[in-house]
């Protein structure tokens, strides 16, 4: 029955994608000074939301095999595209989406538990 919930479905896909993200951007900071390597980044998470409300898809598996995507910017002498500032402006954002998926989750298996008459 729980696994039937589309909010907490969704509340988990949004979890999955900014951990993903975090991956990514992890990434992008380990080669901050490697030449030619271009920043990368995921689609964000509205756009795939709406392209699986569009489509008919699961929302997390098009969460879970969203494209990587490489992030404009100016490039390096060395080509490398990787702003440190950017980066962590991005990964501090991501926290707080991540943060705020877990808290709606929580929330919701709260507002579940006041239903039947557990005590929280």
């Amino acid at each position: 029955m729980i696994n039937d919930l589309a909010l907490l479905k969704t509340t988990s896909a949004m979890a999955g994608h900014a951990a993903r993200r975090h991956a990514v951007l992890s990434e992008n900071i380990a080669n901050a000074n490697t030449p030619d390597f271009k920043a990368k980044d995921l689609k964000p998470f509205a756009e795939i939301y709406k392209q699986s409300a569009q489509s008919g898809a699961s929302l997390a598996a098009l969460s879970m095999s969203s494209q990587l995507v490489e992030t404009a910017g100016n490039a390096d002498p060395n080509g490398n595209t990787v702003s440190l500032e950017g980066q962590m402006l991005t990964s501090v954002q991501t926290v707080g989406k991540h943060d705020l998926a877990l808290l709606m989750y929580r929330k919701t298996l709260d507002m579940m538990k006041l239903a039947i008459g557990k005590n929280i």
